[in-house]
C-alpha cells in the first residue's frame, strides 16, 4: 500500500508535461511502432515500421544535434513496389498529400517533411499518409 500511494505522489508531483506524451522524436515514432535512432554520417535519421510498412526519417535543422535533440524539421520516405504511372498520377490527382514518384528502378516512393514543433502531430500525420500510400500501392 506504501509503495502505490509513494507512486501516486511522484506523479502528483512531476511537472504535467512529464506526465503527458513521449517527449523525444523517437518515443513519437515509437507509438507507430517499431523504431530506432541512428546518426549515420552525423545525420540522425530514425528507421521505423508503422504496422506492416516500413520508413525512414530524417531530422534536420541548425542546432539538430546526432541524438535528436535540437531539430525542427523531418523528412519522411517510404517505397512501394512497382505501380503503373496512372496509379502514381491518381495519388497527385486526388490531393493526398506528400510526393509520389515512381524512382529509376521503378519502385514507387513517397516522400513527406513535417515541421517538428510537435512531433506526435508530424508523426502522426505521417501514419495516416503512409497507411493510404499503403493502401493505394500495396506496400
Amino acid at each position: 500500500m506504501n509503495r502505490i500511494l509513494i507512486g501516486i505522489l511522484a506523479l502528483a508531483a512531476a511537472p504535467a508535461w512529464a506526465q503527458s506524451a513521449p517527449e523525444s522524436v523517437l518515443d513519437q515514432a515509437m507509438l507507430l511502432g517499431p523504431a530506432r535512432l541512428e546518426a549515420a554520417g552525423g545525420q540522425p535519421t530514425i528507421f521505423g515500421e508503422a504496422g506492416a510498412n516500413s520508413y525512414v526519417a530524417t531530422l534536420s535543422g541548425a542546432g539538430c544535434a546526432p541524438g535528436g535533440s535540437g531539430c525542427d524539421r523531418i523528412a519522411f520516405q517510404a517505397v512501394a513496389p512497382p505501380a503503373s504511372p496512372e496509379a502514381v498520377a491518381a495519388w497527385a490527382a486526388a490531393g493526398l498529400g506528400g510526393s509520389v514518384v515512381t524512382g529509376p528502378d521503378g519502385w514507387v516512393v513517397l516522400t513527406d517533411e513535417a515541421a517538428l514543433g510537435d512531433a506526435g502531430a508530424a508523426l502522426r500525420g505521417w501514419g495516416a499518409l503512409m497507411a493510404e500510400f499503403a493502401a493505394r500501392f500495396g506496400n
